[in-house]
Protein backbone atom coordinates (compact mmCIF):
# COMPACT_ATOMS: atom_id res chain seq x y z
CA UNK A 1 0.00 0.00 0.00
CA UNK A 2 1.57 3.33 -0.99
CA UNK A 3 2.50 5.77 1.76
CA UNK A 4 0.12 8.70 2.19
CA UNK A 5 0.28 11.73 4.39
CA UNK A 6 -0.77 10.95 7.92
CA UNK A 7 0.08 7.26 7.58
CA UNK A 8 1.54 5.77 10.79
CA UNK A 9 4.86 3.93 10.30
CA UNK A 10 5.18 0.86 12.52
CA UNK A 11 8.90 0.90 13.36
CA UNK A 12 8.69 -1.87 15.93
CA UNK A 13 6.93 -4.32 13.68
CA UNK A 14 9.03 -7.38 12.67
CA UNK A 15 8.85 -8.05 8.95
CA UNK A 16 10.75 -10.28 6.53
CA UNK A 17 12.83 -7.39 5.21
CA UNK A 18 13.73 -6.18 8.74
CA UNK A 19 15.03 -9.69 9.47
CA UNK A 20 17.08 -9.58 6.27
CA UNK A 21 18.61 -6.23 7.19
CA UNK A 22 19.49 -7.50 10.67
CA UNK A 23 21.10 -10.59 9.14
CA UNK A 24 23.28 -8.44 6.87
CA UNK A 25 24.31 -6.10 9.69
CA UNK A 26 25.07 -8.68 12.36
CA UNK A 27 26.34 -11.64 10.30
CA UNK A 28 27.48 -10.77 6.81
CA UNK A 29 29.31 -7.49 7.59
CA UNK A 30 31.43 -8.91 10.46
CA UNK A 31 32.39 -11.90 8.29
CA UNK A 32 33.39 -9.65 5.41
CA UNK A 33 35.36 -7.41 7.82
CA UNK A 34 37.21 -10.42 9.20
CA UNK A 35 38.02 -11.66 5.67
CA UNK A 36 39.31 -8.27 4.56
CA UNK A 37 41.30 -7.90 7.82
CA UNK A 38 43.04 -11.26 7.30
CA UNK A 39 43.91 -10.33 3.74
CA UNK A 40 45.31 -6.99 4.85
CA UNK A 41 47.36 -8.63 7.60
CA UNK A 42 48.88 -11.10 5.16
CA UNK A 43 49.75 -8.27 2.80
CA UNK A 44 51.50 -6.35 5.62
CA UNK A 45 53.49 -9.45 6.63
CA UNK A 46 54.58 -10.10 3.05
CA UNK A 47 55.63 -6.46 2.65
CA UNK A 48 57.68 -6.56 5.86
CA UNK A 49 59.36 -9.78 4.78
CA UNK A 50 60.33 -8.22 1.47
CA UNK A 51 61.89 -5.25 3.27
CA UNK A 52 63.70 -7.29 5.97
CA UNK A 53 67.48 -7.89 5.61
CA UNK A 54 68.02 -11.17 3.73
CA UNK A 55 69.64 -14.04 5.63
CA UNK A 56 70.64 -17.57 4.76
CA UNK A 57 67.93 -20.18 5.23
CA UNK A 58 67.81 -21.51 8.77
CA UNK A 59 70.01 -18.75 10.21
CA UNK A 60 69.50 -15.37 11.80
CA UNK A 61 71.16 -12.13 10.76
CA UNK A 62 73.98 -12.47 13.28
CA UNK A 63 75.01 -15.76 11.69
CA UNK A 64 74.78 -14.58 8.08
CA UNK A 65 78.15 -12.84 7.78
CA UNK A 66 77.67 -12.39 4.02
CA UNK A 67 74.83 -9.97 4.80
CA UNK A 68 76.86 -7.81 7.19
CA UNK A 69 78.40 -4.41 6.51
CA UNK A 70 82.01 -4.65 5.28
CA UNK A 71 84.37 -1.95 6.51
CA UNK A 72 87.43 -1.41 4.31
CA UNK A 73 90.33 0.65 5.56
CA UNK A 74 92.92 1.27 2.86
CA UNK A 75 95.24 3.12 5.23
CA UNK A 76 95.09 0.27 7.70
CA UNK A 77 95.41 -2.30 4.91
CA UNK A 78 92.49 -4.51 5.93
CA UNK A 79 88.75 -5.15 5.69
CA UNK A 80 86.36 -6.65 8.23
CA UNK A 81 82.61 -7.27 8.35
CA UNK A 82 80.23 -6.57 11.23
CA UNK A 83 76.47 -6.39 11.87
CA UNK A 84 75.18 -2.99 10.80
CA UNK A 85 73.14 -2.44 13.98
CA UNK A 86 76.13 -2.49 16.34
CA UNK A 87 77.94 0.66 17.48
CA UNK A 88 80.76 1.40 15.04
CA UNK A 89 83.62 3.90 15.51
CA UNK A 90 86.14 4.12 12.66
CA UNK A 91 89.28 6.20 12.91
CA UNK A 92 90.91 7.27 9.66
CA UNK A 93 93.15 9.98 11.15
CA UNK A 94 96.11 7.63 11.71
CA UNK A 95 96.87 9.65 14.85
CA UNK A 96 99.33 7.73 17.09
CA UNK A 97 97.68 6.02 20.03
CA UNK A 98 98.80 3.69 22.80
CA UNK A 99 95.33 2.09 22.82
CA UNK A 100 95.88 0.24 19.55
CA UNK A 101 96.12 -3.01 21.55
CA UNK A 102 95.76 -4.14 25.15
CA UNK A 103 99.06 -4.12 27.04
CA UNK A 104 100.94 -2.16 24.38
CA UNK A 105 103.36 -1.00 27.11
CA UNK A 106 103.29 2.56 25.82
CA UNK A 107 104.38 1.71 22.27
CA UNK A 108 102.54 3.92 19.75
CA UNK A 109 100.27 2.57 17.05
CA UNK A 110 96.98 3.26 15.26
CA UNK A 111 93.53 2.30 16.50
CA UNK A 112 91.44 1.90 13.33
CA UNK A 113 88.14 0.47 14.44
CA UNK A 114 86.01 -0.09 17.54
CA UNK A 115 82.84 -2.21 17.41
CA UNK A 116 80.68 -2.22 20.55
CA UNK A 117 78.05 -4.82 21.39
CA UNK A 118 75.68 -3.00 23.79
CA UNK A 119 74.00 -4.41 26.90
CA UNK A 120 70.69 -4.48 25.00
CA UNK A 121 72.04 -7.37 22.93
CA UNK A 122 71.47 -9.59 26.00
CA UNK A 123 68.59 -7.87 27.85
CA UNK A 124 67.67 -8.70 31.43
CA UNK A 125 71.04 -10.36 32.03
CA UNK A 126 74.34 -9.46 33.72
CA UNK A 127 75.94 -8.64 30.35
CA UNK A 128 77.39 -5.11 30.31
CA UNK A 129 78.97 -4.79 26.86
CA UNK A 130 81.64 -6.18 24.57
CA UNK A 131 84.19 -4.27 22.54
CA UNK A 132 86.17 -5.38 19.49
CA UNK A 133 89.09 -3.32 18.19
CA UNK A 134 91.46 -3.42 15.23
CA UNK A 135 94.84 -1.73 15.52
CA UNK A 136 98.42 -1.94 14.29
CA UNK A 137 101.88 -0.51 14.90
CA UNK A 138 105.08 -0.13 12.88
CA UNK A 139 107.07 0.61 16.01
CA UNK A 140 110.09 -1.70 16.34
CA UNK A 141 109.37 -2.45 20.00
CA UNK A 142 105.72 -3.21 19.20
CA UNK A 143 106.73 -5.66 16.46
CA UNK A 144 109.27 -7.33 18.76
CA UNK A 145 106.58 -7.73 21.45
CA UNK A 146 103.79 -8.69 19.08
CA UNK A 147 103.69 -12.32 20.23
CA UNK A 148 104.42 -11.65 23.90
CA UNK A 149 101.40 -11.92 26.15
CA UNK A 150 101.37 -9.26 28.89
CA UNK A 151 99.04 -11.53 30.89
CA UNK A 152 101.06 -14.73 30.65
CA UNK A 153 101.23 -15.02 34.44
CA UNK A 154 97.57 -14.17 35.00
CA UNK A 155 95.15 -16.93 36.11
CA UNK A 156 93.32 -18.43 33.16
CA UNK A 157 95.69 -16.98 30.55
CA UNK A 158 96.35 -19.16 27.50
CA UNK A 159 98.00 -18.99 24.10
CA UNK A 160 97.32 -20.79 20.81
CA UNK A 161 97.35 -20.15 17.06
CA UNK A 162 94.70 -20.00 14.37
CA UNK A 163 94.49 -19.24 10.65
CA UNK A 164 92.26 -16.44 9.38
CA UNK A 165 91.91 -16.19 5.60
CA UNK A 166 95.33 -17.73 5.01
CA UNK A 167 97.22 -15.77 7.70
CA UNK A 168 98.42 -17.34 10.95
CA UNK A 169 97.53 -15.43 14.11
CA UNK A 170 98.66 -15.98 17.68
CA UNK A 171 95.68 -16.07 20.03
CA UNK A 172 95.92 -14.91 23.64
CA UNK A 173 93.11 -15.37 26.15
CA UNK A 174 93.05 -13.82 29.59
CA UNK A 175 90.60 -12.70 32.25
CA UNK A 176 90.39 -10.04 34.92
CA UNK A 177 87.97 -9.11 37.69
CA UNK A 178 87.39 -6.31 40.14
CA UNK A 179 84.56 -4.68 42.12
CA UNK A 180 81.99 -7.15 40.82
CA UNK A 181 83.04 -6.76 37.18
CA UNK A 182 84.44 -9.49 34.95
CA UNK A 183 86.49 -9.03 31.79
CA UNK A 184 87.27 -11.84 29.34
CA UNK A 185 89.74 -10.81 26.64
CA UNK A 186 90.80 -12.53 23.43
CA UNK A 187 93.64 -11.05 21.37
CA UNK A 188 94.53 -12.13 17.80
CA UNK A 189 97.93 -10.94 16.61
CA UNK A 190 99.97 -11.22 13.43
CA UNK A 191 102.97 -9.48 11.87
CA UNK A 192 102.13 -8.44 8.32
CA UNK A 193 103.64 -5.88 5.92
CA UNK A 194 106.06 -4.65 8.58
CA UNK A 195 103.39 -4.08 11.22
CA UNK A 196 102.07 -5.83 14.31
CA UNK A 197 98.29 -6.18 13.91
CA UNK A 198 95.99 -6.80 16.87
CA UNK A 199 92.32 -7.78 16.61
CA UNK A 200 90.99 -7.93 20.14
CA UNK A 201 87.71 -8.20 21.97
CA UNK A 202 86.75 -7.95 25.63
CA UNK A 203 83.47 -9.22 27.08
CA UNK A 204 82.41 -7.25 30.16
CA UNK A 205 79.86 -8.68 32.60
CA UNK A 206 78.93 -8.13 36.24
CA UNK A 207 78.39 -10.30 39.31
CA UNK A 208 74.74 -11.27 39.08
CA UNK A 209 74.54 -11.78 42.84
CA UNK A 210 75.07 -8.04 43.37
CA UNK A 211 71.61 -7.23 41.99
CA UNK A 212 68.36 -7.35 44.02
CA UNK A 213 66.27 -10.50 43.38
CA UNK A 214 63.37 -8.40 42.13
CA UNK A 215 65.46 -7.46 39.07
CA UNK A 216 65.01 -11.08 37.90
CA UNK A 217 68.30 -11.00 35.98
CA UNK A 218 69.51 -14.15 34.24
CA UNK A 219 73.10 -15.15 33.41
CA UNK A 220 74.00 -13.89 29.93
CA UNK A 221 74.70 -16.28 27.08
CA UNK A 222 78.50 -16.03 26.90
CA UNK A 223 78.64 -18.49 24.01
CA UNK A 224 76.34 -16.31 21.89
CA UNK A 225 78.48 -13.22 22.49
CA UNK A 226 81.86 -14.86 21.85
CA UNK A 227 80.53 -16.66 18.77
CA UNK A 228 79.37 -13.35 17.31
CA UNK A 229 82.73 -11.70 18.03
CA UNK A 230 84.69 -14.64 16.61
CA UNK A 231 82.56 -14.49 13.45
CA UNK A 232 83.57 -10.86 13.04
CA UNK A 233 87.25 -11.76 13.51
CA UNK A 234 86.83 -14.53 10.96
CA UNK A 235 85.91 -11.98 8.26
CA UNK A 236 89.17 -10.05 8.72
CA UNK A 237 91.27 -9.83 5.52
CA UNK A 238 94.46 -8.05 4.58
CA UNK A 239 94.17 -5.96 1.41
Amino acid sequence: MPYTKGMKVEWNRVTWYSKLIALVIFVVFPFMGFYWGVGYGEAVILASQEQAPPAAAGTDYYQATAEWQTGRNDQGGYSIAYPIDLEIDQNYSMKPSTDWRIGANGTPGSLFLTVTVPAAFEPQTNFSDARLTVGSSRNDAAIAQCFVSPDAAAPGASQSTTTINGITFAVFKSSDAGAGNYYETTSYRAVHAGQCYAIEYTVHSTQIGNYPPEYHLQPFDAGRITTLLDRMVGTFKFL
